[in-house]
């Protein structure tokens, strides 16, 4: 009988650790459903690729609650900087979230006024976007004072518009970047020594034919002033990724305009060079009547491999986006429970972890990626680095965790597409409904087995010439022959 239990016990110790690496994903109950779409645009499940691991006050921190914090950065070393608005404070933390520093007065006795923004750049500088102070406020890596940079100097920012600043980014050159309040020409571009160079990839205004009929032939002019101007829609956050290019996001957009480039990569010279090559624009959720929220993007954040994450502050959602613009997974929601949101501000990521800010609950929500996610993320990383071989077998890991993965099926055709194996490719391409790369597969397939049966097919293309040429010269004699049996 002891014999009998005791193998009982080691078979089961052995089933658990034979399925150890799927626990994550079986143990793992979190506030909030896991998602993806399909071709159809339909939701599909996934497996949660985070899960919630703190929730963290001020207060919890030794630092005093926070009191509506609106941006939240971690720098290169993993240290997190936390803008808490109105405490009118910058305050930060190791990776550890021991606390490191406070920013609060500094100068000649200088204090900020509703902070919205920080950036901390590769050397350590730190930059507050000290909004209703109306400047940017620099300081070096011991968090000294170094310079305010106050409005700019231009005609192209009308007097009567105050310069609010919200947002900031540093390039390596030391070029500011920023966002402010009432400013929709686009992104303010400052150079290092304060001088406006000018604004960067500014929104379309987008009018429909009939308000333009409306507007232009049709309406008086008091009816023209009381509809007002139509302006660009302002973008309500940034992020400078690896490349240097910046990620934008425009979150407060209406029904009409809802899918129009939300979320947008600006090169230097301020095109959108967002690769968009999935089911759907990278947009959020997909409306329809099963699901009538519309996603209002308000944060996003970035790895070096271009996998980017933004944040829909009004749903407490988190969608994440290959650098084609395939769909990843989307996760988290609103509510009270532990690993949801009331008012998602801010998000940020260091490594496996994910930091997301909420300026309501005024806590910050950390998540650790799970098996699946890093699974996922190891793949794409492996396909960016050229690492064909390698990320075959990270797909197929996938997909046995997740048979809804379309996505590692386009990651498998890409990657046999990028070996040269054209037809394998189109099998998997196919599968996932990737138009765009089954195209280039079968084109390189076709291409391929022309050149492999040249020889067959020009042989028997010459032999079909030769036997049409003898056939035609066999009813010419015969037509010849008859001729003469005429006559005779």
């Amino acid at each position: 009988m002891n014999r009998i239990n005791i193998r009982r016990v080691l078979l089961l110790v052995i089933m658990i650790m034979l399925l150890d690496p799927f626990f994550p994903i079986i143990k793992a109950r979190v506030a909030y459903e896991s998602y993806t779409y399909n071709y159809w645009l339909d939701p599909v499940p996934s497996p949660h690729p985070y899960v919630p691991v703190e929730e963290l006050s001020g207060e919890l921190l030794g630092v005093g609650d926070f009191d509506t914090p609106s941006d939240l950065f971690v720098a290169h070393n993993g240290f997190i900087y936390i803008a808490d608005t109105n405490n009118n404070r910058i305050v930060w933390f190791d990776q550890s979230f021991n606390f490191i520093n406070e920013l609060q007065t500094f100068g000649d006795n200088d204090s900020f006024n509703a902070p919205q923004g920080v950036y901390v750049t590769e050397d350590n500088h730190i930059y507050v976007a000290d909004t209703e102070n109306r400047r940017i406020v620099q300081f070096d890596q011991h968090a000294d004072y170094v310079r305010s940079f106050d409005r700019p100097v231009t005609d192209l920012i009308s007097d009567t518009t105050s310069f609010r600043p919200t947002k900031v980014v540093v390039d390596g050159a030391d070029r500011i970047y920023a966002l402010a309040i009432g400013i929709n020409s686009g992104i303010v571009e400052i150079n290092p020594d304060g001088t406006f160079q000018g604004f960067m990839g500014a929104s379309e205004v987008n009018i429909t034919p009939l308000e333009y009929v409306w507007r232009r032939f049709i309406a008086t002019d008091e009816q023209r002033q009381r509809m007002g101007l139509i302006l660009p829609t302002e973008y309500n956050n940034l992020y400078l990724d690896n490349e240097e290019f910046i990620f934008v996001t425009r979150g407060s957009v209406g029904l009409s305009d809802y899918g129009t480039d939300v979320i947008r990569r600006l090169n230097p010279t301020g095109v959108n060079v967002l690769r968009q090559f999935g089911y759907g624009d990278p947009i959020g959720d997909y409306f329809s009547r099963r699901n009538p929220n519309i996603t209002r993007f308000n944060d996003i954040t970035v790895t070096d491999y271009q996998v980017y994450t933004a944040l829909d502050g009004s749903n407490g959602k988190l969608f994440a986006y290959d650098y084609d613009g395939h769909l990843l997974y989307v996760f988290g929601g609103n509510g009270n429970r532990f690993g949801n949101f009331r008012s998602a501000v801010a998000v940020d990521q260091y490594e496996e972890m994910l930091y997301v800010l909420d300026d309501n609950k005024n806590t910050i929500t950390t998540f650790s990626m799970t098996d699946y996610g890093e699974m996922v993320h190891s793949a794409i990383r492996l396909h960016y680095e050229g690492r064909y071989q390698e990320v075959e077998q990270r797909w197929k890991e996938v997909l046995k965790l997740n048979a809804n993965a379309d996505i590692a099926y386009i990651g498998l055709g890409k990657a046999q597409l990028r070996r040269g194996e054209y037809q394998e490719a189109m099998q998997n391409l196919e599968l996932a409904h990737d138009r765009n790369n089954y195209t280039k597969a079968f084109a390189h397939y076709r291409r391929e087995w022309m050149i492999e049966h040249f020889t067959v097919i020009m042989t028997t293309t010459v032999i079909l010439i030769l036997l049409l040429l003898f056939i035609n010269y066999v009813r010419k004699l015969r037509k010849r022959w008859l001729v003469k049996e005429v006559k005779r």
